[in-house]
């Protein structure tokens, strides 16, 4: 901006003969203001900041994917939304190299879209919808991560900065199941009683019997369908369920709409004499409401049902 000023100054006299007067003017010169020079961090300052913020969500997200019980999903996740948090007001609050301010920006933008993407699904774990890392993954998609990747390159680009994008490996969306009264242990038998299981659910289900602190068997029924265990040898069993889509053999569990629950009485399989005959017990369950039932059950925490 130029400023222009002027003033006059003038004294008259009067005097006799010869008299005059006099006057004078002067006048300041515009001289313009300097132009602002660029800011922003130095590359070398803005590829380490860079490196600082994401080396947590990098770290999260490979924790996230180890989990191996819902409960170490909801903690893991939870840490991996607050890494997120922590490295998008950090990035946010950087003065770029000029050159890539606008990369900048758009790279901060998809972070932010990944940070979103997991903090809403934290109260899906919570409610049982997904139980298991890899469901967690394949509902954040691939999308995410791939925008996040484009976003790193064009910053790249501009410069020698190391943005780096997130390494995650995304599931396909499965249903496996397992066939009607396979066993997913086998042990306890060799006795005479038979326990038939009615799934009159909307779900599959896995049904496990524990002995003392020992699961003893555990058998795979499907929905709307009955399986009977032969030969379960004599003892008090407590009996437990889990009922869900999408069974994953390695977790042992289902990794979409999972729910756990026991019956509240035990079982007590038991052979006995009578004269010249042997009797035993059989027991017959339903994982159903059945009108006039006489066996009630409860939820249980992920934590405290046995794999």
């Amino acid at each position: 901006m130029c400023v222009l000023a002027a003033c006059t100054a003038g004294e008259g006299a009067a005097g006799g003969a010869g008299g005059r007067a006099a006057s004078t003017a002067t006048s300041a010169a515009a001289t313009p203001d300097a132009s602002p020079s660029p800011t922003g961090l130095s590359p070398e300052r803005y590829r380490s900041a860079l490196r600082a913020a994401m080396k947590p969500v990098r770290s999260s997200f490979a924790s996230l994917a180890k989990a191996r019980s819902i409960d170490a999903l909801e903690s893991r996740l939870k840490r991996t939304e607050n890494a997120l948090a922590d490295a998008v007001d950090r990035l946010a609050e950087l003065d770029p190299p000029p050159e890539a301010a606008a990369e900048h920006a758009a790279y901060v933008d998809r972070l932010s879209d990944v940070h979103q993407r997991v903090g809403g699904l934290r109260g899906d774990v919570r409610d049982g919808s997904l139980c298991t890392s890899s469901a967690v993954r394949t509902r954040l998609g691939k999308g995410p991560f791939e925008r996040l990747a484009d976003a790193a390159k064009d910053l790249n680009a501009r410069g020698d900065y190391g943005a780096q994008a997130i390494s995650v490996k995304v599931p396909k969306r499965r249903t496996r199941r397992l066939a009607n009264g396979a066993f997913i242990r086998n042990g306890g038998r060799g006795g005479r009683g038979y326990l038939r299981i009615r799934n009159g659910l909307s779900q599959d289900a896995v049904v496990t019997l524990v002995q003392g602190k020992s699961k003893v068997l555990s058998v795979y029924v499907r929905k709307r369908k009955t399986y009977q265990i032969n030969s379960v040898r004599d003892g008090t069993y407590r009996i437990y369920y889990t009922t869900g889509e999408d069974w994953d053999r390695s977790a042992r569990t289902f990794t979409r709409d999972c729910a756990f629950r026991r019956f509240e009485k035990s079982v007590r399989f038991r052979t006995y004499r009578t004269g010249y005959v042997i009797r035993w017990h059989n027991w017959s369950l339903s994982l159903h409401a059945v009108v006039g039932g006489n066996a009630r059950t409860r939820n249980v925490k992920p934590r405290d049902f046995p794999r």
